[in-house]
């Protein structure tokens, strides 16, 4: 389906700069960053903390201990619960800021230090980072890590899978060295892998191999993608678009479903963890939409509410309607400002009420839309109507449901505005389970 960036790249070259937010009040730090994975509290209310100190815990990675840090220096005043930016609830933190900072107003020196598989997976799950390729499904990166084979190539997306999101292209702008040496620290402790940076083909040429640019090895491709049919930042379509470039000829390597996918904005904490020894209590946010007189990239403090953000955009110029995380396409819309920004947020759009999209769902006119729209040519209709009526369907019917790429195409074009992918994706979880 034709969806393009909306954002053209001559904007993207406006931006020289991000800034740091103002720092928060009050910060609410939810215990669930990773999909799916629940963090217990190792604080109580009335402790000090310090910022980057670990304040809850998980072990449902095997037994294997995931943490979380704090943003802030500050004292907890309260865990109670909080609707986290995936639309879910679960308990939050609450850290009121004070005292000493560890990282903020320090500037930390770059180390040249060598990483083991071994060492670098334990370095990121020491420091809580996250890969984001996926920003529905945000997966802990030091687990992954442990995870991967030797030999295992790294796909690195330089630009964002949501079309109406800029954040990943921009921090590949801002800080493209730094995503270059998290690149090589990844890749030299996996082994040696082939590296594959996929790229908007409109964004202007830069320097990824060796004999110019030392950062890197050799086995490095550079995958020019055109962003103009949607889907194309999801495995399947850089696969695809790797074997009709013709690179295999030319740096001796394919790749595979099976290969490490990350984002800009993974590579960018690796490089944090790895050579400035900084934990993963901050993100690179892009606010923009109607209701803001000027788009802007923020670095944020893990658990800053939306609404004590608000103050540094300038407040509003109308009043929001809609309050979209992580783009149109791939996000959800939340209906307060009370959430906070966690790590697995990239972008925030406020919408006023004359750009607001419709929400009323309507009963399905069996116009066929979302099967000629679906790439992996699914049936979410009947997938949907089947569901959502409690009939049962034949197995491998259902089973058709893990093919599903979570695009949201279908969503796009139903003139009933039925929840297609969402349903879907809750009967993919069933059937995993």
């Amino acid at each position: 389906m034709t969806l393009s960036n909306t954002v053209a790249s001559s904007i993207i070259k406006n931006y020289r700069f991000s800034q740091n937010a103002f720092l928060p009040r009050i910060v609410e730090i939810p215990l669930m960053m990773e999909d799916g994975i629940s963090y217990k509290s190792i604080v109580n209310v009335g402790d000090k903390v310090e910022e980057g100190q670990k304040i809850a815990v998980s072990s449902e990675y095997d037994g294997e201990k995931t943490f979380i840090r704090s943003s802030v220096p500050g004292t907890v005043v309260a865990i109670e619960p909080c609707f986290s930016p995936n639309g879910r609830q679960t308990f939050a933190v609450k850290i009121k800021t004070g005292g000493s900072f560890s990282y903020i107003g320090k500037i930390p020196k770059e180390k040249n230090t060598h990483y083991t598989n071994e060492l670098l997976s334990k370095k990121l799950i020491e420091d809580g980072v996250i890969n984001t390729f996926y920003s529905s499904k945000p997966q802990n990166f030091g687990i992954q890590l442990k995870k991967v084979k030797p030999k295992t190539n790294i796909i690195v997306r330089l630009f964002d899978e949501d079309p109406y999101r800029i954040t990943d292209s921009l921090i590949s702008r801002l800080y493209f060295e730094q995503v270059i040496k998290g690149a090589k620290i990844l890749s030299d402790a996996i082994g040696f892998s082939g590296i594959v940076f996929c790229v908007d083909q409109k964004m202007e040429d830069k320097s990824y191999f060796s004999d110019k640019n030392p950062e890197l090895d050799k086995n490095v491709a550079v995958l020019q993608m055109n962003l103009k049919n949607y889907p194309y930042g999801i495995p399947r379509e850089i696969i695809s678009a790797f074997k009709k470039s013709g690179l295999k000829k030319t740096c001796g390597f394919e790749i595979s479903k099976n290969d490490l996918f990350v984002d800009s904005t993974t590579i960018y904490k690796v490089y944090k963890s790895a050579c400035l020894s900084v934990p993963s209590i901050n993100s690179l946010v892009h606010f923009s939409g109607d209701c803001l007189n000027l788009s802007c990239m923020l670095d944020v403090k893990n658990g800053a509410l939306l609404k004590d953000i608000v103050s540094q955009l300038g407040y509003f110029v109308k009043t929001p309607e809609m309050v979209i995380i992580n783009g149109r396409m791939c996000g959800v819309c939340v209906q307060t400002l009370e959430v906070p920004v966690t790590l697995y947020v990239k972008s925030v759009e406020f919408i006023s009420k004359q750009k607001k999209l419709d929400e009323q769902i309507y009963t399905c006119v069996n116009c066929g839309n979302c099967r000629v729209a679906c790439p992996v040519k699914l049936s979410p209709d009947i997938l949907y109507n089947n569901i959502s009526k409690f009939k049962h369907l034949p197995e491998n019917f259902a089973k058709s449901s893990l093919a599903c790429l979570e695009c949201g195409l279908c969503n796009t074009v139903c003139p009933a505005r039925l929840p297609l992918s969402q349903t879907i994706s809750v009967l993919k979880k069933t059937i995993e389970n």
